[in-house]
């Protein structure tokens, strides 16, 4: 397999700087050193983000993948939280894991939910949620919703988001004690994959404790249109067992959040008048 180091270098230095030139130039090294450690046979690398370096590989267990960050804090707490929601078999197995390197099951058919011809119904979605919910410990969470949230806002802000109702709602959501758990707390349509028969798997947690209604806020703002949001959130809402009015709030909270990242034009306008409550 050959390595494209100068690419590799190119699409993590917006997240490394500098340093990213560093790590890909000793990638291949460490490579061949997990390769020995760990029996595996590594095939295509896929695609991914502007943190992490992704192979698809064979080894003892099977199928599986290998992740690579020069953020090793941050695959340390991707290890430890998908090792808290394990038990709930809603996301992928850790097979193993070293400083900066992670090996997982591998997720077939794999398909990205955002990218499937029939999204999942309301109760397939409560169903995953309720799993998810269900395990791992609030108390083990490496923050709190109230300080993602905030990194949230602050990311929207720079983007030119309009957070004034927001804001308001999220200090209103957040006067009202409700049950905590342990959040995914990144789960757009892009982190959840379909698992055939297993169901819906969600990879890439950015784990805190909170509100289960957080969780479920995207399956109902990546409905294209205004009337999908309402009939998701509706149905979502009494298939999950979730208070349907704190669900409303949490995505008008961050509808406009998701209006800035969206590309469709028609419906970043949905986003942004949902969170302005013209509906």
């Amino acid at each position: 397999m050959t390595l494209d180091l100068e690419a590799v270098a190119g699409r993590l230095e917006p997240r490394f700087g500098k340093a990213a030139h560093r790590w890909a130039g000793a990638l291949p090294q460490r490579l061949t050193e997990l390769v020995a450690e760990w029996g595996i046979t590594l095939g295509e690398q896929l695609k991914s983000g502007n943190s992490s370096v992704v192979f698809r590989c064979a080894g003892p267990q099977g199928e599986a993948v290998l992740k690579l960050s020069p953020d090793s804090y941050a695959v340390r707490e991707e290890v430890d939280m998908l090792r808290q929601f394990a038990s709930s078999g809603r996301v992928p197995a850790v097979l193993a894991a070293a400083r900066g390197a992670v090996l997982l099951e591998s997720i077939r058919p794999g398909t990205l939910v955002e990218k499937m011809a029939q999204p999942p119904t309301p109760a397939d979605y409560a169903g995953f949620l309720t799993d998810l919910h269900a395990a791992g410990d609030p108390a083990a969470a490496p923050r709190q919703l109230t300080d993602w949230i905030d990194v949230l806002f602050n990311s929207a802000a720079r983007r030119g988001a309009d957070l004034t109702g927001s804001k308001r709602l999220r200090d209103d959501l957040f006067a009202v004690p409700t049950e905590t758990v342990l959040l995914h707390g990144d789960l757009h349509l892009g982190n959840v994959l379909s698992g055939g028969a297993r169901g819906l798997v969600a990879i890439d947690p950015m784990a805190c404790a909170g509100d289960p209604c957080f969780d479920a806020v995207d399956y109902v703002l990546e409905g294209l249109d205004r009337a999908e949001m309402l009939r998701r959130r509706d149905e979502l809402a009494a298939a999950a067992g979730i208070d349907v009015d704190r669900l409303d709030m949490w995505c008008r909270v961050t509808a406009p959040i998701g209006a800035t990242y969206v590309g469709n034009p028609a419906h970043s306008a949905e986003l942004a008048a949902f969170g302005r409550g013209e509906y």
